[in-house]
């Protein structure tokens, strides 16, 4: 038995160390135009892809923290990425990690191209993850894996929809492809339902082979924002030749920025018909939020610079009611944007925003080793206090919304502001932080410097502030309308913390939601929302 863990100890060694070198890397378009100069890599471990990356990962993930995926399909289900290196050469540039299909090829027809299964496009971000999760290779916690899309040209595209399900990807790009009535590749119409995040599809004309199905599926998909694109001049093999991949290339990476980085000032090129920078297109879109009134919004606590996103009803006029969205540990403020549409369409703004060292993702401060429970109740107040002063505000009708960790902060922060703050929503909130923890670290010398909770490093401060912390007899304080809402499956959160928060509160209501664990699946998070826009419309 020693014998085979010694063998098991020295294989992975030898793999982490075979791992970190690159069996082939080359340079398109001068690495492309953006921040990071990026190369094409066909990593020991993933020799069945080709990965384009920032050539100096560490500088990237410096820069913008941990980089979304792009995973790519190529045109007829090829095991090659050639015909569309300058576009992805581009995309990775701007801080993105691509794993596309196929062993590397340094021109077209170097040899011999077949075809490729649907699961290979998969199979390459499971490597990828694995590759992050592996000490010792360039990728090791540098990959964000809440943000992850798949693309795909033609037939790489109904790869992409046969894939539509995985809860992984947070949003879709269709190129030169569509589904209609026929199948291809494992893909047909019944694949659509499976969608549960935004897709765009990207057209050439009526030339392209690929218009007439993309527009079915656009016209039958009601249940996701979709966006159809369509160029005209460019037929089914779009722009991928042209230097950085073209008119192609330019808005692959403004759909990329807008759902995986949240530049909401990316949607207006989707939302427009005639976007400006693109003649010759003509887009139409459906199922969006409206983001004309979307705006960046920084707010000053002392020192502290908090970053958010305040979502106003289009055409709305005078005071209006906000809710204010906490998110949870080491999550960022896109958790808010299933609000804007439903709270908007009754008439309430709504602001979400990133907790200075809150997240290793956070806009405002990504230090994580000085999250503070303490720190983020002051910056949840200052935010209140903000917004009653601001004119378009009104004061009497402000909600907190608080997702599990930020649940615990909005709770302790409505304790303290009974008179400011009108509702408060509880999702799955991590009251049990401080018991928790406290349980862990009971005594003040038990706490370590450095603690690592899901790989995000935390300094001792953090635990100290939570020795004498009493949450349940602190949110009690709170006397207005409340709704908390958690799922039966929930393994971090227990309900008996959300039973016994609906019984401490003067006004509470518990909405379970069967089978949903900490992090809500799409129909859950709509179900969730059914019920806060029900909470409103109760407590008028």
């Amino acid at each position: 038995m020693k014998h085979y863990m010694l063998m098991l100890g020295l294989m992975a060694s030898s793999m982490l160390t075979t791992v970190a070198q690159p069996l082939q890397t080359r340079v398109i378009d001068e690495g492309g135009t953006g921040m990071f100069k990026a190369v094409a890599v066909q990593e020991q471990a993933m020799k069945d892809f080709v990965v384009y990356r920032p050539k100096d990962l560490l500088h990237a993930h410096a820069r913008q923290g941990a980089l979304p995926v792009l995973i790519f399909g190529n045109g007829g289900c090829a095991d090659t990425s050639v015909g569309y290196e300058r576009m992805l050469t581009e995309v990775a540039s701007h801080g993105y990690i691509v794993v596309a299909i196929g062993e590397m090829q340094n021109y077209l027809n170097e040899r011999a191209t077949g075809q490729t299964e649907s699961s290979e496009l998969m199979r390459g971000l499971d490597l990828m993850l694995q590759l992050n999760r592996t000490k010792g290779t360039d990728y090791y916690r540098f990959i964000d894996t809440t943000r992850i899309a798949a693309a795909g040209h033609s037939c790489g595209g109904a790869q992409v929809l046969y894939n539509a399900g995985d809860p992984r990807l947070k949003t879709y790009l269709i190129l030169n492809a569509g589904m209609g009535d026929m199948e291809m590749a494992g893909a047909s119409r019944a694949s659509l339902p499976r969608l549960h995040a935004p897709i765009l599809y990207i057209v050439g004309g009526p030339s392209d082979v690929a218009f007439t199905n993309a527009q079915k599926d656009y016209d039958r998909i009601a249940h996701v924002p979709v966006c159809l694109a369509n160029h005209p001049a460019s037929g089914h093999g779009g722009t991928y030749g042209q230097p950085y991949g073209g008119d192609y290339g330019r808005l692959v990476l403004d759909w990329l920025d807008w759902h995986l980085k949240g530049r909401q000032e990316k949607a207006k090129t989707f939302l427009t018909e005639k976007p400006e920078g693109y003649d010759g297109w003509e887009l139409k879109a459906k199922n969006f939020i409206d983001f004309r009134n979307v705006r960046s919004l920084w707010i000053e606590n002392g020192d502290r610079q908090i970053y958010g996103v305040l979502n106003r009803p289009v055409q709305a006029e005078g005071r209006m009611p906000i809710a204010i969205v906490s998110h949870g540990f080491n999550g960022t403020h896109h958790f808010a944007q299933d609000y804007f549409g439903p709270l908007a369409e009754l008439g309430w703004m709504t602001y979400t925003f990133d907790f200075p060292c809150g997240s290793v993702n956070s806009r405002s401060d990504s230090n994580t080793m000085n999250m503070s429970i303490l720190d983020e109740r002051s910056d949840l107040r200052a935010i209140v206090n903000y917004f009653r002063r601001q004119p378009y505000v009104d004061p009497n009708r402000i909600m907190l919304i608080g997702e599990s960790q930020g649940g615990l902060v909005s709770a302790l922060t409505a304790a303290q502001m009974n008179k400011e703050v009108s509702h408060l929503v509880l999702i799955y909130p991590a009251l049990c932080i401080p018991d928790n923890w406290n349980s862990r670290y009971p005594r003040l010398t038990d706490i370590p410097d450095t603690t690592r909770l899901w790989n995000v490093p935390m300094g001792r401060r953090f635990f100290e502030e939570l020795h004498g912390m009493d949450a349940f007899r602190t949110m009690k304080k709170f006397q207005h309308p409340v709704l908390i809402i958690q799922g039966d499956a929930d393994q971090v959160v227990s309900m008996e913390d959300s039973r016994r928060a609906a019984k401490t509160y003067k006004n509470a209501r518990l909405h379970v939601i069967p089978g949903a664990g900490h992090g809500f699946r799409p129909k859950e998070r709509q179900e969730a929302t059914e019920q806060v826009r029900q909470f409103i419309n109760a407590t008028k």
